[in-house]
C-alpha cells in the first residue's frame, strides 16, 4: 500500500489540550489547523526522536511522500527518506526530542527542509521555525504525546528562493508520515545496533505490504484521519523494526490520529 486518501470518524479520543497545560506561542494566527495525537506502547522516552513528516507540494494523488529510513545511509538524515527517492520527499516536520538540533521549550520543534519542495531531505539542512501553536508534553501514563500546527507555519519561504506549489493559498494536499525512532544514524558505514523504528503501517517485516505507507489528507474541510478505521492505515502494536532484532514500547506506536480545525 504506497498511499490512501481517507476521512473517518474520530474513534480514538482526541484529547483537547487546555490552556492549563498546552503552552500556546504568541505572534502565530491562522485558520486551518493539524492536531496529531500518537499514542504508544510504553513512555514515551524525551531521548528517543518523534516525527511527524509533512510533504506539502500540492499533490492530491500521492506519488511520493516520507518513509522510514531503516538501513545505511539512513536517507542521508537518519530518519526518513522517500518512496520514490529523497528530493522532494518532506518539505517539512516536527519532532519532539530532548536530543534534536534545535530544542524548544515544549520540547516541540517545527523544521522546514532548506529549498522546500526542491531542497533534498537527504542533505541534513533543516531550518528550525519554532514551535507548534499548541504543545502539550507526554501525558496519559506519559505514552500520549499531542501538538498542533498551523498550516501558516509550513508555508513556502519564497523570499530564500522556495517554490510555492500552492500559488501563495495554506495547502490542501499533504502527505504525512510518523516516524519514531530511538537513533538518528546518518554518518556511519553500518547499520546501528541500537536504532529501533516505528512508523505508519506494519513495520514487523519490510515485507509486510504497509512498511512504506504514507498517508495523503485533504485540508479542505474539517475532519479527523485515525489509524482506527480498518479500511485506510491502520496502525498495530508491536510492529516495530529492527535489524537486531530488538523491540521498545517507548517506540511502538498503537493509535494516532490526525484531526483538521478550521478557525
Amino acid at each position: 500500500m504506497r498511499t490512501r486518501l481517507f476521512a473517518v470518524s474520530c474513534t480514538i479520543a482526541i484529547l483537547m489540550i487546555t490552556s492549563g497545560c498546552a503552552h500556546t506561542p504568541g505572534g502565530v494566527t491562522g485558520s486551518v489547523r493539524l492536531l496529531v495525537t500518537l499514542k504508544f506502547n510504553g513512555p514515551v522516552n524525551p531521548n528517543y526522536h518523534y516525527i511527524f513528516l509533512i510533504r506539502n507540494s500540492a499533490d492530491s494523488s500521492g506519488t511520493n511522500g516520507p518513509i522510514p529510513a531503516v538501513h545505511v545511509p539512513y536517507g542521508g538524515n537518519g530518519f526518513a527518506t522517500g518512496l520514490h527517492g529523497s528530493k522532494g520527499a518532506f518539505t517539512d516536520f516536527v519532532e519532539y526530542s530532548a536530543s534534536q538540533p534545535s530544542v524548544t521549550q515544549t520540547g516541540y520543534t517545527i523544521y522546514h527542509v532548506l529549498n522546500g519542495v526542491n531542497g533534498d531531505p537527504a542533505a541534513n539542512a533543516f531550518i528550525p521555525r519554532g514551535q507548534p501553536v499548541l504543545a502539550q508534553p507526554p501525558f496519559g501514563d506519559n505514552t500520549l504525546l499531542q501538538f498542533a500546527i498551523d498550516l501558516q507555519q509550513i508555508q513556502p519561504d519564497i523570499s530564500q528562493g522556495d517554490l510555492d506549489p500552492n500559488n501563495g493559498q495554506l495547502p490542501r494536499y499533504l502527505q504525512v508520515n510518523v516516524i519514531s525512532t530511538t537513533t538518528k544514524p546518518f554518518s556511519t558505514a553500518s547499520d546501528d545496533p541500537l536504532k529501533v523504528t516505528d512508523a505508519f503501517g506494519d513495520q514487523s517485516v519490510e515485507s509486510s505490504g504497509s512498511f512504506n505507507s504514507y498517508l495523503t489528507i485533504d485540508t479542505s474541510q474539517a475532519r479527523a484521519y485515525t489509524s482506527s478505521d480498518t479500511a485506510g492505515l491502520a496502525e498495530r502494536a508491536n510492529d516495530t523494526f529492527s535489524t537486531e532484532g530488538k523491540y521498545d514500547p517507548g517506540i511502538d506506536m498503537t493509535a494516532w490520529s490526525v484531526q483538521i480545525t478550521r478557525n
